[in-house]
């Protein structure tokens, strides 16, 4: 059983901790996207030409908030999953906010939270594959 209050302090924290994340990203995007912040390049771009786990993941957020599910996905499929996972957490923690039984109503996280970061590594590990090895550049930043 869990105790109510403490999830619920720990529900706001962490809905208060990753908002503040969020907004703070979407205030960098911005300021880069109008020139006042600088860009960094990636990493991963600068010292080994591959496609880190992340590339493609704002060009698949703009897609995403205009409606294009499959071009998002094909950017970077972490995003949309990313999504649904919080969507999925979101839920559950508030239902079990508002039952007030001691139960759980999200099951399997931790096998969600694997099964997502398995996905995106063999997403990142396919397309770096088609980058270094066949040639094929799917988000068009290499060749």
């Amino acid at each position: 059983m869990i105790k109510q209050k403490e999830f619920l302090r720990d529900f706001i924290i962490v809905n208060v901790v990753s908002g503040g994340a969020v907004l703070f990203m979407l205030v960098v995007l911005l300021l880069q996207r109008y020139g006042i912040l600088p860009s960094l390049p990636c990493v991963f771009h600068e010292l080994f030409h591959i496609y880190c786990p992340g590339c493609g993941g704002t060009r698949a957020f703009f897609e995403l908030l205009h409606g294009n599910i499959i071009s998002s996905l094909y950017y970077n499929p972490a995003v949309l999953l990313g999504m649904i996972l919080i969507l999925y957490y979101e839920i559950g923690a508030i239902v079990t906010i508002v039952k007030k039984d001691g139960k759980y109503y999200y099951y399997q996280k931790g096998k969600l939270i694997y099964g997502y970061l398995i996905i995106i590594t063999l997403f990142t590990i396919m397309r770096d594959f088609m980058l270094v090895g066949m040639g094929i550049d799917m988000l068009g930043d290499f060749l």
